[in-house]
């Protein structure tokens, strides 16, 4: 067995793994945000990304390889440790068979994917399918101390498993030619599949709609916003970035600040914001990621410019939370990036529009009406960051080297870099 062993992990898995990788990256979306669970040691991933340098893959492993060639985060093998939607993509190579039930992680996997899970697995049809299968198993997995519970389903038992689930069968190969002839003939037959498997979110349909959403959603028209957010780019020098800058937008809403970016002729954005609902109303090219800004499902020194327009005040604690979404944002910068941050801030232009929103003409004047319902609904967090102006300030300056600082006309604006050169 020892020499079998070393045979499949010389020859075998080298090829299993590019001919692999060649297949799941022809299936990724352009720029999609990836979660590879049991990814392993990361070299499928590596070899995607070589292939594929428009998307963004995280590995999440129960046994964490020390010299895995991706970023990898520990979990308990149950529960994806991520927000509902916060990724484009959950993907499972030869995983689920390891699970005692691998309906488990398929419903995380419809929960925190807002697009699709792409799974590549085995079927147990066929002559002796069970028994090639485990031999296989052992082969590859006995000496990483992987759980072998050799948890092979049929094609049909797969089936009824995603449609329980509400994951709707796009895509199903079954061929994938993952061995030379003649071991494919026995060891890949039609034993071996790769399914790409879009997600039904029946019930977000039938939720009732959040009544802060829907007061944004009328504060004011996708054009005037897009008009203010260029206006307020152009303002901060956004004209001089370079043009092929990542940049990304965090708590982006319903994308208008991604879409005056591209009237500016940027070309390489990317979206996040916690609420799929708002995400859903943005139409353009950049990829958006539903996700927690404290947990940004982004590579370490990954983008040039990271921009807030009135996210950060809806942090739920100071000064832990502020904390957090800025040492996150940080670390997504490269050397030399830029942080920019509008915010709201208590000057006398803010406490006389607070005024004029809870009087009488809130009831004549559908825009003060919706911003009253956005304070009404967010009272708590709001008036907590007004309050804590100093402490604010004191760590935007912590984390990052202060460019262009300003307050007036009820705002807060910053631009901050990193240190190093870009």
């Amino acid at each position: 067995m020892a020499l079998i062993e070393r045979i499949h992990g010389s020859y075998v898995h080298t090829r299993r793994v590019r001919t692999l990788a060649d297949r799941l990256a022809a299936l990724l979306p352009r720029g999609a945000t990836v979660l590879d669970v049991g990814c392993g040691d990361g070299l499928l991933d590596r070899l995607i990304l070589d292939a594929r340098p428009d998307l963004t893959i995280r590995g999440l492993e129960f046994l964490v390889r020390p010299d895995a060639a991706i970023e990898v985060t520990a979990f308990d093998g149950l529960t994806i440790p991520y927000e509902d939607g916060a990724f484009d993509v959950v993907m499972f190579v030869d995983v689920l068979h390891h699970t005692d039930d691998p309906r488990v992680l398929l419903r995380e996997a419809a929960r925190v994917s807002r697009r699709l899970v792409v799974l590549k697995d085995h079927t147990r049809d066929g002559v002796l399918a069970g028994a090639t299968l485990r031999f296989m198993d052992r082969v590859g997995n006995a000496r990483h101390g992987v759980p072998l519970p050799y948890n092979y389903w049929t094609r049909r038992r797969w089936t009824e498993a995603f449609s329980s689930l509400g994951l709707r069968v796009e895509r199903w190969e079954k061929k994938l030619g993952l061995y030379p002839k003649p071991a494919d003939w026995v060891f890949g037959r039609e034993l071996h599949f790769v399914a790409e498997l879009s997600i039904d979110h029946p019930a977000s349909e039938t939720r009732a709609p959040d009544p802060w959403q829907q007061a944004y959603l009328r504060f004011e028209t996708p054009e005037h916003e897009i008009g203010k957010f260029t206006q307020r780019l152009r303002a901060l020098g956004a004209q001089s970035w370079p043009r092929d800058a990542r940049i990304i937008e965090l708590f982006c809403g319903r994308g208008n600040g991604l879409v005056a970016l591209e009237r500016m002729g940027f070309t390489h954005l990317l979206g996040a914001d916690l609420s799929p609902a708002l995400l859903s109303h943005y139409r353009g090219p950049a990829a958006v990621h539903a996700c927690d800004c404290r947990a940004i499902p982004l590579a370490d020194a990954s983008v040039d410019v990271a921009i807030v327009q009135g996210g950060l005040h809806h942090l739920d604690t100071l000064p832990d939370d502020l904390a957090r979404a800025l040492a996150e944002a940080r670390r997504i910068l490269r050397p030399g990036g830029r942080f920019v941050a509008v915010e709201p801030w208590l000057t006398p232009f803010l406490r006389f529009v607070h005024a004029m929103s809870f009087s009488p003409a809130r009831r004549v004047w559908g825009k003060l009406d919706a911003l009253a319902t956005m304070i009404e609904h967010e009272r708590r967090t709001y008036e907590q960051w007004l309050a804590r102006g100093p402490l604010v300030l004191d760590l935007l300056a912590r984390h990052f080297d202060v460019e262009q600082q300003r307050t007036g006309w009820g705002k807060l604006t910053f631009v901050g870099r990193t240190g190093g050169k870009p």
